[in-house]
């Protein structure tokens, strides 16, 4: 699989939520098939930069480009370019589906071809029972299983949200080493996690945001 990664160059860029910013004047530079984490406690805004990395949630100020798409103005096009394996809340698998059955919904969605679904679960190191229920796999397996059936699409992007939540280490090394191996196929993977895995990742780390008041509050 060869495939033409995106790059994102970000300066400065804030992005609004209902309680005030949610996040602000970050700065982030990916190059095509990199691995880029996104890295701070919870309520820094990872989910949110994810968002807006992948033409889903609109930036107010800063410059943002996604393979020279400038956003938002070009959001349609990005969200073409980048797909979510896994967004918090809303973008995860149904639990109380089979793994035939998640299967069956991705081809039918995509068009992906069942063969590139096999690939994609080699590349990750996974083969589920596909008689088990989602909710029945492993965490590390469960997120596995989605990272796959995004991979198998070829996008030009993939994002990733919450790669290391509730994950013990033997899991979360599983879980980078798979993200490692997608993007060796040219794919640009956007990744979010509560610490950074290790040195040989790019890194955006978001501080601690205060408190804003719900209405009129100032930022």
């Amino acid at each position: 699989m060869d495939i033409d990664g995106v790059w994102i160059r970000a300066r400065g860029i804030t992005a609004r939520g209902p309680e005030g910013n949610a996040f602000e004047n970050v700065h982030l530079h990916v190059e095509p098939g990199a691995l880029a984490v996104i890295t701070g406690a919870a309520g820094t805004g990872r989910t949110s930069l994810l968002l807006a990395l992948a033409g889903r949630m609109r930036v107010i100020t800063g410059d943002l480009v996604v393979s020279g798409h400038v956003l938002p103005g070009e959001s349609r096009a990005v969200r073409r370019l980048v797909r979510p394996a896994r967004l918090r809340p809303g973008c995860e698998l149904e639990r109380s589906h089979r793994v035939s059955e998640a299967v069956t919904e991705r081809r039918m969605i995509s068009g992906v071809r069942a063969e590139h679904i096999a690939d994609a679960l080699a590349l990750v190191g996974l083969a589920p029972y596909r008689r088990a229920l989602v909710r029945e796999l492993h965490p590390a397996d469960r997120l596995l299983f989605e990272i796959a059936l995004a991979a198998a699409t070829a996008p030009a992007g993939l994002v990733v949200d919450d790669a290391d939540a509730g994950l013990p280490p033997a899991s979360r090394h599983r879980v980078w080493s798979a993200l490692r191996g997608v993007a060796a196929t040219g794919t640009t993977v956007l990744a979010s996690a509560t610490d950074p895995p290790s040195k040989e990742y790019e890194v955006c780390h978001l501080p601690a945001r205060p408190h804003h008041r719900r209405h009129g509050s100032r930022v």
